[in-house]
C-alpha cells in the first residue's frame, strides 16, 4: 500500500477549514454545548456536515492549537500597555478548583486559567507589566507598586454598604464612607461631561481626600473588626485611591475588567468549567480572541478561519494586536 502526504492546507479528516471555524465559534463564542453545535451545523449545512461529538471536541483542540501564536502575542503585548484592568473569578479544571484571570485594555482582553489565586498566578498573567494596574483591594495585587495602582471605588461603595448593614459601630463608617464615594463620583462625572478640567477635578477632590483620610484614621481603632480592617487598609493604600485624578485614561472603577470577565462567568455557569488542561487552553484562547476582536470591531469567524488555514499551511496567522493586524 502506497500513501502520499496531503498537500499543505488540506486538513485531516472530513471537516474543512470553514466548518472547523464555525464549530469553534459555536462552542467557544456562543457557548452552546457540543451536542447543540453538532445539531446547528447539520441544520445549516445539511447531512454532509453531520459530525460526531468526538469530532467537535477534536476541532476545538485543533482550533486551540491554531490560536496559540495569536494568544501568546496578545499576552506579550499587554505587558507593555500603559494601564490594565485585572479581575479574577472561580473556575473548575478537571473537577479541581481553579481560577480564571482576565486582563483588559481598551483593545486587548487576555484570559488565563490557573490552579491558584496567589501572586505567582497573577505574575503568570502580567509577568512583565510596569504600567498602571486597576483592580479591587484583593491582597494579591499589592505586589504592584502603590504609585502605579488604582483601587476600584465601586468596590469600596459595596464594602461600605456592607458595613452599614453590619450595624453597630461599623454603621457610621459605612454611612460616611458611602457619602464620600458618591461625592467622588459626582466630581468624576462632571469631569467626564466636560464641565471641569483635570485641574478642576484635582482641586475639587482635594477637600474630599483630606476628609476621607481623616475618616479612615478615625476608624482605625473601630471595635468592629471588618470596619477596623478596611480603615487600616485604606490608610495604608490611600495613594492608590486617587491615581485617576492625575493620570489621563485611568478610570476610578474596575468596571472594564468586570465586564470583560462576565463572559467567562457565563461560560462557567453553562459548562461548570473545563474537563481537562487542554480544555482550559481552549477556553482562555477563545475568550482572548473573541473579546479582543469584539473590542476592535473585527470579524471573529474570519479570524478563526484565517488562523486555522495559516496553521495548516505553516504560515503566520492573523494577529490580535491592532498595529500588526492593519
Amino acid at each position: 500500500m502506497t500513501r502520499a502526504e496531503l498537500p499543505k492546507g488540506v486538513p485531516l479528516g472530513i471537516v474543512g477549514v470553514r466548518l472547523q471555524a464555525v464549530l469553534a465559534l459555536l462552542t467557544g463564542r456562543c457557548r452552546i454545548s457540543r451536542r447543540e453545535a453538532r445539531e446547528v451545523v447539520a441544520t445549516l449545512f445539511g447531512w454532509k456536515a453531520l459530525v460526531s461529538l468526538g469530532t467537535v471536541a477534536t476541532m476545538e483542540k485543533r482550533t486551540s492549537a491554531a490560536l496559540s501564536r495569536a494568544y501568546d502575542d496578545a499576552l506579550l503585548t499587554i505587558q507593555s500597555a500603559p494601564f490594565v484592568n485585572v479581575d479574577e473569578t472561580s473556575w473548575r479544571e478537571a473537577r479541581d478548583k481553579a481560577w480564571l484571570w482576565a486582563a483588559a485594555t481598551p483593545l486587548l482582553r487576555v484570559f488565563r486559567v490557573d490552579r491558584h489565586r496567589d501572586r505567582e498566578a497573577f505574575r503568570h498573567l502580567l509577568f512583565d507589566f510596569d504600567g498602571i494596574l486597576i483592580t479591587d483591594r484583593f491582597s494579591v495585587y499589592r505586589a504592584h507598586p502603590k504609585e502605579k495602582r488604582q483601587v476600584c471605588w465601586a468596590h469600596l461603595l459595596r464594602n461600605f454598604r456592607g458595613l452599614e448593614e453590619y450595624g453597630g459601630q461599623a454603621k457610621r463608617l459605612g454611612v460616611e464612607g458611602q457619602k464620600a464615594v458618591k461625592a467622588v463620583f459626582r466630581w468624576w462625572y462632571r469631569f467626564k461631561a466636560g464641565e471641569i478640567t483635570r485641574l478642576g477635578l484635582r482641586r475639587g477632590l482635594a477637600g474630599l481626600r483630606a476628609r476621607f483620610r481623616w475618616l479612615m484614621g478615625l476608624h482605625r481603632r473601630n471595635l468592629v473588626q471588618p470596619a477596623r480592617a478596611i480603615a487600616k487598609d485604606l490608610v495604608e493604600y490611600e495613594e492608590c485611591l486617587w491615581t485617576f485624578a492625575r493620570i489621563e485614561g485611568i478610570e476610578p472603577t474596575n468596571n472594564a475588567a468586570e465586564r470583560t470577565i462576565r463572559k467567562a462567568v457565563l461560560w462557567r455557569k453553562g459548562s461548570f468549567g473545563s474537563a481537562s488542561v487542554e480544555g482550559s487552553r481552549f477556553v482562555e484562547r477563545m475568550l482572548t480572541v473573541t473579546e479582543s476582536l469584539r473590542a476592535q470591531g473585527r470579524s471573529i469567524l474570519d479570524f478563526l478561519e484565517e488562523s486555522v488555514r495559516a496553521c495548516l499551511t505553516g504560515h503566520d496567522g492573523p494577529s490580535l494586536v491592532p498595529a500588526r493586524a492593519a
